[in-house]
């Protein structure tokens, strides 16, 4: 594996023939993009694992690897990623079959350095848009959320919570049932410079301590009965962006201790892997039980709640907010 720094775009190669990783990676390191090399499917698996890009480039043929098996798994790692099949031409029906499978477009070699570049710009153009698209329906979610409040006490929370949206504190929000304390976490996202990452959310009380640890962090194939496959974990899914831990309260005491690792250190191992991962995750939690009671009862950690509770936000009861009952009930009605 090779890597090169800096640029417009991050891309991947992955071929088993090194003169043609070197070409390629001089080819568009030389237009300044991020360039990472793979020399066979195992090696692209775990970078893929531990990085994100936005395009690759696949042999078709890696020695005893076939690409169309490589690309499925792509598909999987990173949904997102623009894939383009380089083969011979004796293999063009195959590349063909590989477009049809989930691949962006295809590339004969050999090719000029002029036709690479190309294939690279223009695939990396219509990732930029797909992203473009996705911060545009951004915008439009928060313009369309329904976080608009005509109370007083509701209103501070709104204006406290936009001021503190675009640090990456971690956030407390507490509130009976019923109250927005999930639509207001996703508006934080929303708001905040991670709008165009991932906003992933836990809903706690629905998993056992050793199912929740899976989830949180993934696992490898084999880590215990019916793990049949390998699985990211909810972590991996919002590197970049934002993890809310709904109804926190609920969270497995046992488990705390992890969480509260992640959480100061952003290091976390997969359930059946000893390989340390990190993550770049902002925390949003909520909650309506009283945390710091189950503190005292010994039922949450005191710890915990100091990393989790940087900023508390609480939502007021609809019974404390008579002034959006009429908006809210024409809403819903």
């Amino acid at each position: 594996m090779d890597q090169t720094t800096d640029a417009g775009g991050r891309i991947l190669l992955v071929d088993d023939e090194a003169a043609i990783l070197r070409t390629f990676r001089y080819c568009l390191e030389d237009r300044g993009y991020t360039v990472v090399t793979a020399a066979s499917a195992s090696q692209a698996e775990a970078i893929l694992q531990r990085q994100v890009f936005d395009l690759c480039f696949l042999d078709l043929r890696l020695g005893e690897d076939n690409g169309l098996d490589v690309l499925q798994q792509m598909r999987v790692l990173a949904p997102w990623m623009r894939v383009v099949i380089v083969t011979a031409h004796s293999a063009v029906d195959t590349a063909v079959d590989a477009m049809q499978a989930g691949a962006a477009d295809y590339l004969v070699k050999p090719c000029s350095p002029e036709q690479l570049r190309l294939s690279a710009a223009k695939q990396l153009e219509v990732r930029q848009m797909a992203a473009r698209l996705e911060a545009l329906e951004g915008e439009v979610q928060k313009r369309s959320d329904a976080l608009g409040s005509h109370s007083p006490a509701m209103m501070s929370v709104l204006e406290t919570a936009r001021q503190v949206a675009d640090t990456d504190a971690n956030i407390l929000i507490l509130g009976e049932s019923g109250t927005g304390k999930g639509e207001l976490a996703r508006a934080i996202h929303n708001w905040s410079r991670r709008a165009k990452k991932a906003f992933i959310t836990i809903n706690c009380p629905s998993l056992s301590a050793d199912l929740m640890e899976s989830e949180l962090f993934g696992h490898n194939r084999g880590a215990f009965t019916g793990a049949t496959e390998s699985t990211l974990g909810r972590v991996n899914q919002a590197d970049g962006g934002t993890l809310f831990l709904d109804e926190i309260g609920d969270f497995p005491l046992a488990l705390q201790p992890k969480l509260l690792r992640f959480i100061q250190d952003k290091e976390y191992e997969r359930v059946g892997d000893p390989v340390t991962r990190r993550a770049d995750v902002r925390i949003l939690a909520a909650t309506n039980l009283n945390l710091e009671e189950m503190v005292r009862e010994g039922r949450f950690r005191e710890d915990l709640l100091y990393r989790l509770n940087v900023i508390t936000l609480n939502l007021p009861p609809m019974r404390e907010r008579p002034e959006d009952v009429l908006a809210l009930a024409e809403r819903f009605l």
